[in-house]
């Protein structure tokens, strides 16, 4: 049990420092919206710091899980990042990811995604458990929009930092740029493209 948490712990902290790194852009339009809407006597700092704290929650849930996917597929003799050494599970991995950017739950939490102040408004609460709470409901959205492009370092390597950049970058585009909604179904394509080159080379 001990060498089992002693394996655990690193990865779920790598995890979570990616993920960390990797939504920063994307969050920041929603904390500047949020300071916006902030209530002048509290000040931004009051409702930005919860809300960031309910955030992180969301997506520290999804570290914690995939980490345990990782420690799992690493006893299991699977290389960690597949790469081009597992080109089937390297293609399945692509292959899903790319699928799930024509799902509808892709779309609507996309849509969502890019949407802050109208989220923010209709939302709204009080408080420092109020803004955790739209902060973690948030994060919510957030993960199922790009849950499978972040688990895609399971296939590239969480430390390739050309194309963690790459799969940040793609997420900040989706979800930030005024076409980015126009983006979903070319990168899914790719990814599906991806996918096949790979299975195709494959020895």
């Amino acid at each position: 049990m001990s060498a089992a948490a002693g394996s655990y712990a690193p990865l779920l902290l790598m995890w979570l420092a990616m993920t960390g790194v990797m939504m920063a852009p994307v969050v920041l339009p929603w904390l500047r919206a949020l300071g916006r809407l902030a209530d002048a006597e509290a000040g931004a700092l009051s409702s930005v710091g919860p809300f960031a704290a309910g955030y992180a929650v969301a997506w520290a849930g999804f570290s914690a899980a995939v980490a345990a996917l990782h420690l799992f597929l690493s006893r299991m003799n699977v290389p960690v990042p597949f790469g081009l050494e597992a080109p089937v599970l390297s293609a399945t991995a692509l292959c899903l990811a790319g699928g799930f950017q024509f799902t509808r739950l892709k779309e609507a939490c996309l849509s969502h995604c890019r949407s802050p102040a109208g989220y923010l408004l209709t939302h709204w609460r009080t408080g420092p458990a109020g803004h955790a709470r739209l902060g973690f409901g948030h994060g919510l959205h957030c993960v199922g929009c790009c849950w499978a492009l972040m688990a895609l370092a399971l296939v590239v390597g969480t430390i390739d930092l050309v194309w963690m950049g790459l799969l940040m970058a793609v997420m900040v585009a989706e979800t930030t740029l005024p076409f980015g909604a126009r983006l979903r179904k070319p990168v899914g394509t790719a990814l599906l493209a991806a996918g096949l080159a790979v299975l195709v080379a494959a020895p």
